[in-house]
């Protein structure tokens, strides 16, 4: 059985996505350097037919920013001469076999001196990519983490609050900081029900009273 508070908290936190449809690129408005970027840069790839492959790209890119430590900094330092790094990307693009929607994409962003923002753009344009696919992303945060059981329960709790077309992607993640308890993110719906939290909150009675 689902330990006490989670279904409880899946339920309050849990918020229906609008469906969208892909090929009619309509896209709510984005802000930000990063969420215009992003939004520009899915439209051109799903009118080009080639919203895959760009994503599959970006995602790659992503990957070796996390794990290589070297080539963030290399993107990210603006002590980096500017055509220095449209070079290394460039290379590393063409290694990879990037399309080139993807490459023009990134010599915009050098032009106008915004590859500092590559990171951010990525995660965005992911998240706009999977908005339109319908999918719901929910991160479900515990201490020990979850069986099998309690994953199927968290699933079937969210199911009826999803629209039609909808589709939930469940991700966990294990935290053992906060001790118990579940904190659950969807969206930019945030509920921390964590037995840290909680011991945050009393501690902080404690101090206003004294």
């Amino acid at each position: 059985m689902l330990r006490r508070g989670v279904s409880q908290i899946v339920l309050r936190g849990a918020r229906g996505l609008a469906q969208a449809a892909e090929k009619e690129v309509k896209l709510p408005p984005q802000h930000g350097i990063a969420g215009r970027y992003a939004a520009a840069l899915y439209m051109a790839a799903v009118k080009s037919d080639s919203l895959s492959k760009v994503e599959s790209e970006l995602g790659s890119v992503a990957q070796l920013m996390s794990e290589s430590k070297d080539f963030s900094t290399f993107i990210t330092d603006p002590s980096v001469p500017r055509n220095t790094k449209l070079d290394g990307l460039d290379a590393v693009l063409s290694k990879m076999g990037a399309s080139e929607i993807t490459k023009n994409f990134v010599g915009l962003l050098s032009a106008n001196n915004r590859l500092v923002e590559l990171g951010k753009i990525v995660s965005k344009f992911e998240e706009i990519a999977a908005e339109q696919r319908g999918e719901v992303k929910a991160m479900v945060t515990t201490a020990e983490g979850l069986s099998a059981d309690e994953v199927e329960e968290i699933k079937r709790g969210l199911q009826p609050l999803l629209k039609p077309g909808q589709k939930l992607t469940l991700e966990e993640v294990v935290d053992p900081s906060i001790i118990g308890g579940v904190i659950l993110a969807l969206g930019d719906r945030y509920v921390d029900m964590s037995i840290l939290a909680r011991v945050k909150k009393l501690q902080q009675i404690v101090r206003d009273a004294v």
